[in-house]
C-alpha cells in the first residue's frame, strides 16, 4: 500500500501531528475521524506547459481516487505568482495550496501566512532542500523543484571563435577572457550575458560573484547590508564588464542565448527543457552544452541554488486535505515522472539516482551540491532583491559606478532592515 493510501486510512489520533503542524488553533476544522480527505481545494502554481502535462493527469487521478475532493487549479505566469500571492494574502483570501519560492518563505512565515509543514511530509527529501524552505526552525513547504545553477554555453559559437567546445571556462577569469573572444566588434554578439532586470536571477548571479570574492550581500545575521566593501564593489565591477545591456529580447538572456547573440548564460536545470522550445535547432550536446558554475581563481566555489515548494495557507479551512494532496503529488514515482517529462527535479532522498534528465546534468548537480548557496534568508527578501537589481542594472547600463551602486544598495537596505 502506498504512502497516500496509508494516510487516508489513519485514525484521527494518528493525525494529531498534522493538525498541530497546521496551526493547532481551536477554531481550526479538525481532520475527519476516518482520515479521508474532503473539500474543494484551490491550488495556485506557476505555469509551464511541460509541468502542466504532469500535473493535470495527477489531479484527475487524485480526484478519481478521492471522490470527495475537488481541485481547482489556477495557473499563473511565474513572474506574476509572488505578486498575486501577496495580493491574496493581503486581501485575506489566499488559496489553500500553492507553489512558493523558498526565498519568499521568511517574509510569509514571519507574518503568519503559512501553515508549518508536518515533519513526516519532509522526511523523504534532501535535507538541504528542506532547509531552504525553513524559517526559524520550522519547515513551511514540501520541496518540489530544486536546482543548482550551471554555465550554459553555445558549442557552435565557441567553435566559430576558435575555442574548444569541449573545454568550457572553469573560472570567472576565463569567462571574461572567452567573452572578449566571443564579442563581435559591433557588440551585437557577446560572450556571457547576464539575466538583467530579474530580481531572482540578479540575486543568484551577484551571489556567486560577491561570495566568490569573499564577501556577502547581507551580514551573516541579516541585520545589515554589506555590498559597499571591496568584495561587493569588485563583484559589481566584474558584473558590469560582461555582456551588453543594450541587447534586447522579450525573453531576456534566454532569448539571446537561443538566437546565438549570447554565447553563455547562467541558469538552472529547467533551461534544458526551455531552450529547445525557443529554437528547435538547439540540440543539447551539439549546439549547446552545460558546465559547472565557474569560480574565481582565488575564491571559494559558490553555486547559486533555489527550491520551490508546495505550501498551505494558515487560513485554509481544509488543511488535512491540503497536505494530503501535496503528499500525493510528491510521491517518488511522481518525482521520476516530473523529471523525465517536465525537466523539474523533486529532491527526494537519493535524487542523484533519478532517471529522466540528461545524466551529465544530474552528475554536475550532484558534484556541485556541497557548494550550493540559497542566498540570504531574510524576511525582506523582496526589498533586498529589488535594491540589488537596481544596483546591478545601474552598473550594467553604465549609469552608476560600482562604488556608488554598492553604497546605494546598502543605504536602501538600511531603510528595509
Amino acid at each position: 500500500m502506498n504512502r497516500v493510501s496509508r494516510r487516508s486510512l489513519l485514525a484521527a489520533a494518528a493525525l494529531a501531528p498534522v493538525l498541530a503542524a497546521c496551526g493547532g488553533r481551536e477554531d481550526k476544522p479538525q481532520a475527519p475521524a476516518d482520515g479521508v480527505p474532503r473539500g474543494d481545494l484551490s491550488v495556485w502554481l506557476h505555469q509551464t506547459r511541460a509541468y502542466d502535462a504532469v500535473f493535470t493527469p495527477l489531479v484527475e487521478k487524485y480526484t478519481r481516487e478521492f471522490r470527495e475532493v475537488g481541485v481547482k487549479p489556477l495557473f499563473i505566469p511565474v513572474a506574476q505568482l509572488d505578486t498575486k500571492l501577496l495580493t491574496a494574502f493581503t486581501g485575506g483570501s489566499p488559496p489553500d495550496v500553492f507553489r512558493v519560492g523558498g526565498w519568499t518563505i521568511p517574509g510569509h512565515a514571519r507574518k503568519g501566512r503559512l501553515a508549518p509543514a508536518d515533519q513526516s511530509l519532509s522526511s523523504g527529501f534532501d535535507k538541504t532542500a528542506v532547509d531552504s524552505l525553513t524559517y526559524e526552525g520550522k519547515a513551511y513547504g514540501v520541496p518540489t523543484d530544486y536546482t543548482l545553477c550551471y554555465l550554459y554555453y553555445r558549442r557552435d559559437r565557441f567553435a566559430e571563435a576558435g575555442l574548444d567546445p569541449d573545454k568550457p571556462p572553469t573560472t570567472w577569469e576565463e569567462v571574461a577572457d572567452y567573452s572578449k573572444r566571443l564579442t563581435s566588434a559591433d557588440g551585437k554578439k557577446v560572450g556571457l550575458q547576464w539575466i538583467l532586470g530579474n530580481p531572482q536571477w540578479t540575486v543568484m548571479q551577484l551571489l556567486a560573484l560577491v561570495k566568490g570574492k569573499g564577501g556577502t550581500i547581507l551580514s551573516p545575521d541579516g541585520s545589515r547590508a554589506t555590498m559597499a566593501t571591496d568584495a561587493g564593489v569588485e563583484a559589481l565591477r566584474f558584473y558590469a564588464g560582461l555582456g551588453n545591456a543594450k541587447l534586447s529580447n522579450p525573453l531576456s538572456a534566454f532569448g539571446l542565448f537561443a538566437s546565438g547573440e549570447a554565447a553563455m548564460i547562467v541558469s538552472g536545470l529547467f533551461a534544458m527543457d526551455l531552450l529547445p522550445t525557443l529554437d528547435k535547432k538547439l540540440e543539447f550536446g551539439k549546439v549547446y552544452d552545460i558546465a559547472p558554475m565557474p569560480r574565481f581563481d582565488a575564491g571559494p566555489a559558490v553555486v547559486p541554488a533555489y527550491t520551490w515548494g508546495w505550501a498551505v495557507a494558515e487560513k485554509s479551512e481544509i488543511p488535512h486535505t491540503a497536505w494530503h494532496f501535496i503528499d500525493y503529488l510528491q510521491r517518488p514515482d511522481v518525482a521520476a515522472e516530473q523529471l523525465r517529462d517536465a525537466g523539474s527535479l523533486t529532491p527526494i532522498t537519493g535524487w542523484e539516482k533519478l532517471e529522466g534528465a540528461d545524466q551529465k546534468a544530474i552528475e554536475i548537480m550532484a558534484a556541485s551540491a556541497p557548494d550550493a548557496d540559497f542566498g540570504p534568508r531574510t524576511p525582506v527578501w523582496a526589498e533586498m532583491a529589488k535594491a540589488l537589481t537596481d544596483a546591478g542594472d545601474a552598473v550594467a547600463h553604465g549609469k552608476k559606478t560600482p562604488e556608488q551602486a554598492a553604497q546605494d544598495f546598502d543605504q536602501a537596505m538600511r531603510l528595509a532592515l
